[in-house]
């Protein structure tokens, strides 16, 4: 059984005892056998300090170059930034890295940074040779990145086996290579 309770219906955990798998909330406690716990979700430290990160404690930036709207000459990717539609992962951090990089080589020589065309692709593996996709393609609109209409997608429900497959060794091939451009 998987119970998530949110924060409006006493989720806050303000302790947790270890020694009889309580979590202590406003509301009362709750016993578990597996708990998992995520504190509250914002940007890292660092952006505080710079003064990018503003009330909501994430970082809002113009999506074509990425600069902090509070902290000038300051850009900010990956999960720290308010990206609108576009998700919190290590591939759209990847992917808003390269177009941060050039808008920033724009403004360095003086240029205009050309609106970014962003994507984020994420592969499961299911069991072994069995994989499902997700995939998205973002531009800036408004402030923050959309969705462009007909563009990403996920794998079909009803696919086949071969296909299944093939998302399988996709998923390979995108850690392999995302892995390797993160790290090296």
């Amino acid at each position: 059984m998987v119970e998530w309770v949110s924060l409006s219906q006493g989720g806050k955990v303000n302790a947790v005892d270890p020694a009889t798998n309580t979590l202590i909330t406003d509301f009362g406690n709750h016993a578990a056998q597996v708990a998992n716990v995520i504190p509250p979700q914002r940007a890292g430290r660092i952006a505080e300090i710079a003064g990018a990160a503003d009330k909501t404690g994430w970082c809002a930036i113009d999506p074509v170059t990425f600069e902090s709207k509070s902290a000038p000459n300051i850009h900010v990717i990956g999960d720290a930034c308010i990206a609108g539609a576009m998700p919190k992962s290590a591939f759209s951090a990847n992917s808003q890295a390269k177009a941060c990089a050039s808008a920033v080589a724009s403004l360095i020589g003086g240029r205009s940074p050309e609106a970014p065309k962003l994507i984020n692709t994420c592969y499961s593996l299911i069991a072994p040779g069995y994989g499902i996709s997700v995939a998205g393609v973002y531009q800036p609109r408004n402030g923050l990145f959309a969705d462009i209409e007909g563009a990403g997608g996920v794998s079909p429900a009803d696919a086949s086996r071969d296909f299944r497959a093939r998302e399988a060794d996709y998923a390979q091939s995108w850690f392999a290579t995302t892995t390797a451009e993160v790290f090296g």
